[in-house]
């Protein structure tokens, strides 16, 4: 695989320094990021390692020269990353492994929540920005997830046992309670923790990316 000019790749991570400083600019600091969601607000999260991200098109017409191993996209990521945080000015550790065919970095350090963001509205953007870098440089799709501080591990498990607390909630009241719009990845989170609890069933209604989760109580 040929080495992409220099240039080319300061000129990725310039871009996304750019991208993601607009979206910090507009969200405020993150909490612990493990409150449980409320209903009916705005926000959703991404996927958590041990699932697989979803894989988005790079946006450059040409065809992928080669599938692009999850240790390469692994490794590219980490370099990415590693010089966008350096050009941030923050002290930051970017470490990467590889799980089936996903790759997954995680970033550690002092004062992160600038990268994290109002409910990981600002690690999303981030993750979107090293996905799109590393489909470019490769050539390939990239199975990618980038996780800050541990932000997207509390944040399912909080909203799985929030997911049960309104199965209970909906099951003692034999009705529904509709819930804030979420990502495909969430709103599976919150299927698997309804199906836990007898006498409630879930189903997503809505289109994207105002999709979200009902529970009903039986």
């Amino acid at each position: 695989m040929t080495e992409e000019p220099k240039e080319e790749v300061r000129a990725d991570q310039e871009s996304a320094e750019q991208g993601v400083a607009e979206v910090v600019a507009a969200e405020p600091l993150a909490d612990d990021g493990a409150e449980a969601p409320e209903p009916a607000t705005d926000g959703a999260e991404a996927p958590e390692k041990g699932a697989a991200p979803s894989a988005e098109a790079s946006g450059d017409d040409e065809e992928p020269v080669e599938p692009a191993t999850p240790e390469e996209v692994a490794e590219t990521a980490q370099e990415f990353l590693s010089g966008l945080l350096e050009q941030m000015g923050l002290e930051a550790e970017v470490k990467v492994s590889t799980e089936g065919d996903s790759a997954f970095v995680d970033v550690t350090g002092e004062s992160l929540g600038v990268l994290i963001g109002r409910r990981g509205q600002t690690l999303d953007a981030l993750q979107e920005l090293a996905r799109t870098a590393v489909q470019r440089r490769l050539r390939s799709r990239a199975r990618l997830l980038v996780d800050v501080e541990g932000y997207r591990a509390r944040r399912r498990s909080s909203l799985a046992d929030y997911a049960r607390e309104i199965a209970e909630s909906a099951k003692d009241r034999g009705t529904e309670i509709e819930l804030e719009p979420m990502t495909a990845y969430e709103r599976k989170v919150v299927h698997d923790a309804v199906a836990e609890v007898d006498g409630a069933t879930s189903f997503s209604e809505g289109e994207e990316p105002n999709r979200k989760v009902v529970v009903r109580g039986e």
